[in-house]
């Protein structure tokens, strides 16, 4: 499939979520009882839309709230020409020196990130990890390659 209709098929997944024509992985239908569920995307074979996304360089939104307990999915598409060819972003908690600078190579991190999608690429969407672990409060988040995206993540 051509790039150009691949890009078509996920601008027009953003659009639909954003009119709420759409919902989360997840999320209960409001729609009538024998409604089928939402097919996944026909290019990737994913659910779409993600609960938070990259777009711009800019994850949107940029604080996410949820309930202990829960889980949110993060989707790459950012349409953005990348540097050094890196397509790739990711939804990791911020921990200062390990995931985000000033980076301490010879003491090493303090702690691993208690959330973290790893790296995903364009046009897809992949769950945050570890998120269903965490006690309420609040956490930064930041993408592993681009330390300008920053985030909050806000646990109930």
């Amino acid at each position: 499939m051509s790039t150009l209709r691949r890009t078509g098929a996920v601008l027009a997944v953003v659009g639909l979520a954003s009119f709420g024509l759409a919902a989360p992985a997840g999320a209960e239908s409001t729609g009538l009882a024998s409604r089928p569920a939402e097919p996944a995307d026909p290019i990737t074979g994913q659910d779409h839309p993600a609960d938070v996304t990259v777009f711009a360089w800019q994850y949107l939104p940029t604080t996410v709230t949820v309930k202990r307990g829960s889980t949110i999915k993060f989707g790459n598409y950012d349409m953005q020409p990348y540097g050094a060819g890196v397509s790739a972003h990711s939804l990791t908690e911020a921990v200062p020196g390990c995931t985000e600078p000033p980076h301490h190579a010879a003491k090493g991190c303090d702690r691993y990130p208690r959330f973290s999608t790893a790296l995903v690429d364009h046009g897809y969407v992949a769950k945050v990890e570890g998120v269903e672990k965490l006690p309420p409060g609040q956490y930064p988040f930041s993408c592993q390659m681009h330390q300008q995206m920053r985030g909050t993540l806000v646990v109930e």
